[in-house]
């Protein structure tokens, strides 16, 4: 178990608490509870922005579909028409075939990039041989 766990199961506990606050002066116990209530209405704070933000979202959707009902398109048709991509981010690599032999002297291939993880097999060979990868490419996929 973890600080963070044995804390929160302590600040759960009523007697546990009581355990823990034996020994502190009032002003002590009174300026702790400022505190966990200063973060208290924090936290409330923040989940009625999010309710107003998620309602205001609710009713620009609601907006946006009455408009489409409007104009006699549906979310289907959206699809269809390919408003919705999807994007990959980062750049794209071209991949390849490798062939490289083992120790045993057993063929193998491999399909990936000119950069990245590899098989351990794959660097073995590369390291016993002196090549580098591209020397290995038989095939562009």
């Amino acid at each position: 178990m973890n600080i963070f766990e044995e804390s929160l199961s302590i600040l759960k506990s009523k007697v546990q608490l009581r355990k823990l606050f034996q020994d502190m002066h009032v002003e002590d116990i009174e300026s702790v509870i400022k505190r966990v209530e200063a973060i208290h209405d924090e936290k409330v704070r923040e989940h009625e922005e999010q309710r107003e933000e998620q309602g205001r979202k609710r009713e620009a959707i609601e907006n946006i579909l009455g408009q489409m009902q409007e104009k006699g398109v549906s979310v289907e048709d959206l699809m269809a028409f390919g408003a919705v991509e999807k994007v990959r981010k980062g750049k794209p690599r071209q991949r390849y075939q490798f062939e490289y032999e083992k120790e045993d002297g057993s063929v193998l291939s491999w399909a990936g990039s000119t950069v990245g993880r590899i098989p351990s097999d794959f660097s073995e060979y590369l390291s016993r041989t002196g090549k580098e990868r591209k020397d290995c490419i038989v095939a562009e996929l």
